[in-house]
């Protein structure tokens, strides 16, 4: 139950103190992913195999030119692709050209030692043309959605927040060079590979409430032999990871509070409901279901038109101090009047469900 205080509440249709030019969607727009090309199937036609021997050949037979060829040029080819997935290991594939990026399923980038050449050779595929040329560098919305394509990112959901998190970035759907170099040698990472894993595993532990993974080392001796197993390398360095898992929940007021600065414009101290609503249906829906009646009904009342901090921080605690019945629910306890409208909606509705039941 939080002390009592001044009420601080939405702003209402009207009341909106600042325009904002932010984007109305919390997350850049979905992703396409091109069809990749299918090589035409040879067939034989029927007069073809008519010509087609029935009768097997002589074991010790000689192979003629014509197979020795085709078993050289078979070859070949294997060779060709075996080398072209090796090189999935040190570049981004390029969608135009192979279809749906398979980066990320390369099993031997998680073996990679960090190099922050290659980190910075990542920075520099993604990045704005224009940019490479100024004194800053950065990574601009189109880079920033194709690097999420790449590393099989979904960007509707929350993992593009995530990413912004570990880059500590300033701009939403924007990474300047010196925030990608700092975290990627930070968190020893330069693949897509190794990034996607530790956006994932940041996911899974702070939005998804799942137990921490277990810690990378040494196992048990191996039987009939003695010998220990070698120790498993993580893809990354997890440090930061484990002093999230030491203490989940201000890991996660952490996550929280830097997407609503991510999200307000610069001298702004609002961000428009459209935008907070969709930040909450990915960061507090999967773990406070009631977020989703919440949501509905801002979307339902139409008259909310910005979201301050306070009524960004207050709307957590609301989800993690109210029971889902909302029978703890005390209307004089300084909670915004947004909340209180949603108390009274939802309670009206439950009535008149149970009224037609």
């Amino acid at each position: 139950m939080p002390p009592k205080r001044k009420r601080v509440d939405a702003e209402p249709e009207g009341e909106t103190k600042e325009t904002t030019s932010k984007p109305k969607k919390a997350t850049a727009k979905r992703a396409t992913t091109s069809k990749a090309k299918k090589a035409p199937v040879a067939s034989l036609s029927d007069e073809e195999l008519e010509d087609v021997p029935t009768k097997p050949l002589p074991k010790k037979a000689k192979a003629t030119k014509s197979s020795t060829q085709e078993k050289s040029n078979a070859k070949a080819s294997s060779t060709r692709a075996k080398t072209k997935a090796a090189t999935l290991d040190d570049e981004p594939v390029n969608e135009d050209e192979s279809g749906p990026s398979t980066v990320v399923t390369s099993v031997k980038e998680a073996s990679k030692p960090y190099s922050p050449a290659l980190a910075v050779s990542i920075f520099n595929t993604y990045a704005d043309p224009d940019s490479m040329a100024t004194d800053e560098p950065a990574i601009g919305p189109e880079g920033f959605e194709k690097l999420c394509n790449d590393a099989q990112i979904p960007l509707d959901g929350p993992l593009p927040l995530v990413l912004a998190w570990i880059l500590d970035a300033k701009e939403m759907a924007k990474i300047w060079k010196d925030e990608w170099v700092k975290a990627t040698e930070k968190l020893q990472i330069s693949t897509l590979y190794s990034l996607a894993i530790a956006i994932r595993d940041i996911e899974a532990l702070l939005l998804l409430d799942k137990p921490p993974l277990a810690r990378s080392g040494t196992s048990s001796t191996k039987k009939n032999t003695g010998k220990s197993k070698e120790k498993e390398k993580d893809p990354y360095n997890r440090d930061q990871y484990w002093e999230y898992a030491a203490d989940k929940k201000n890991a996660f007021l952490k996550l929280y509070g830097f997407c609503f600065a991510l999200a307000k414009p610069p001298q702004a101290r609002n961000i428009d409901m459209e935008t907070a609503t969709a930040f909450w249906s990915v960061l507090l829906i999967p773990r406070y279901p009631i977020m989703k009646d919440v949501t509905e009904f801002i979307n339902e009342k139409g008259t909310y038109k910005g979201a301050n901090k306070d009524l960004w921080n207050m709307m957590l605690e609301f989800c993690q101090t109210v029971k889902p019945s909302l029978e703890d629910y005390e209307a004089d306890g300084a909670w915004p009047t947004l909340l209180d409208d949603f108390v009274t909606w939802k309670k009206s509705k439950t009535s008149a469900g149970n009224g037609n039941a």
